[in-house]
């Protein structure tokens, strides 16, 4: 069941987990909200875990709620806003006499903000865009908010693509948000300073995790704190599968694990869109085995995100999410910001998400994912940080007959028969640190191949 204070509405192995803490103070009101603008398929709804509502109106609506509801400050950081009643609701907050601050992208048409009260920030610079989507609203008050995710504020992000939209209520996490903003800004005062900031002129200042509402929350801005990195870790990481959507993917390095997690026997799929442009990793990764099609439909696949393990407690189940497109420009030179999330139960909502805009893009296969989403835990190899020992684990033991261990050269560092016993528990004490790959065997070869990096 859902965590007592997670409120989620849809208009749509590691062996061991650490629990982060906040570095600044947690609200006792902190919790976290999830909507998307397209509905979900009936068949992946589950009433009992998942209450929902759909539509991109609710989206607007809960955007236009949040500004109405803020009772001091307003700091927006958006790529576009080409929608008039959001601006307008702008407009009378900073009437009633709350500080309002706007920062965007001096490239897009942003044709809604005309005739403004409060002052504009226009960035971008160096090839980078400001592509951030999100608003923290009161951030120095215990009531703080923060609306962050992939939606732009038009019609289309409203009413045609497929987006996500968190409204979280934590002020460590707002108060974090609000000093990525202010070094933009180059002030803490109403009026922006002379020395405003955007991608590699910022700095990796931000505090990085979180607890809210018992959640660990990981936070990272671009292109400071080294986002793709922390990205891969997480995919590195993955034990079981991987679900993606992904606006636009043209980055070698994170195709290139997927590949390797791919190889490793992880299910995987996913949905990239913007390929017409850049075909070259959908192609690349199709050709590889991977099972990731291209959105296209003329409505767009705006989301950025990934789920990993979402089923699997035993591991780390992980949402990947914000603006951050999988590029080399997100990650070099954009202003972005990303968030995981480390929680089955919002995890297995993104899966819910992706299994809906999946069947609509291949509803001949959308009887497959029911199998695929099944546990596939029958043989783990556990812990994939290890120092001495390696357990490998299987209710199936009559179908293994040896385990090998290569190191990342391919070249076999250890081999054991399979007893019969449940669990073997390997001695690896002797191998020197770094990635290791456990292939096991049965009678007809490799079952599975697992990687565990030995520190």
């Amino acid at each position: 069941m859902l965590k007592k204070q997670i409120f989620i509405f849809l208009s749509g192995t590691v062996a061991f987990f650490l629990t982060f803490s906040s570095v600044l103070a947690q609200s006792s009101e902190s919790r976290i909200e999830i909507f998307f603008t397209r509905p979900i398929t009936p068949r992946y709804t589950i009433p009992d875990i998942y209450p929902y509502q759909t539509g991109g109106s609710l989206v607007k609506q809960k955007i236009i709620n949040a500004i109405k509801s803020a009772k001091y400050t307003l700091d927006i950081c958006l790529y576009n806003n080409s929608d008039a009643d959001i601006v307008s609701a702008l407009k009378l907050a900073k009437n009633k006499g709350i500080r309002v601050r706007y920062i965007t992208d001096k490239g897009t048409s942003n044709t809604a903000l005309k005739e403004l009260n409060f002052p504009v920030l226009y960035l971008g610079t160096d090839g980078g865009i400001m592509h951030n989507k999100f608003i923290i609203a009161d951030a120095n008050k215990t009531e703080a908010a923060l609306l962050f995710g992939s939606c732009n504020f038009t019609p289309n992000g409203f009413n045609d693509d497929a987006n996500n939209l968190m409204v979280i209520k934590d002020q460590s996490l707002c108060l974090a948000f609000q000093i990525e903003f202010e070094e933009m800004w180059d002030s803490n005062t109403a009026t922006p300073g002379s020395n405003p900031k955007s991608g590699n002129k910022k700095s990796d200042n931000t505090p990085h995790y979180f607890t809210i509402d018992g959640i660990p929350v990981e936070a990272y801005f671009s292109p400071t704190d080294k986002v793709e990195s922390n990205i891969l870790r997480q995919l590195s990481g993955a034990n079981y599968n991987l679900r993606f959507a992904i606006f636009t993917f043209t980055s070698d390095s994170l195709a290139y694990e997927i590949v390797n997690k791919k190889k490793e026997g992880l299910s995987i799929r996913g949905i990239t869109d913007n390929n017409e442009d850049f075909p070259g990793k959908l192609i690349y990764m199709q050709n590889n085995g991977v099972d990731v099609i291209d959105h296209s439909p003329a409505s767009q696949l705006h989301h950025k995100y990934a789920v990993i393990d979402a089923e699997y407690n035993d591991s780390d189940p992980l949402v990947v999410t914000g603006s951050h497109n999988w590029t080399w420009s997100a990650d070099n030179i954009n202003d972005e910001s990303t968030l995981f999330i480390h929680n089955s139960d919002i995890a297995k909502l993104y899966v819910a998400e992706f299994n809906s805009r999946y069947c609509e893009l291949a509803p001949w296969d959308c009887n497959l994912l029911s199998d695929f989403n099944k546990p596939q835990a029958d043989i783990r190899v556990f812990p994939t940080l290890f120092r001495d020992h390696l357990h490998v684990s299987t209710e199936l033991n009559s179908s293994i007959s040896g385990i090998s261990v290569f190191d990342v050269y391919g070249r076999p560092v250890y081999y054991t028969n399979w007893s019969v016993s449940q669990e073997e528990n390997i001695n690896l004490s002797f191998l020197a640190s770094g990635n290791y790959f456990i292939s096991i065997y049965g009678p007809s070869g490799i079952i599975k191949t697992f990687k565990a990096l030995k520190l």
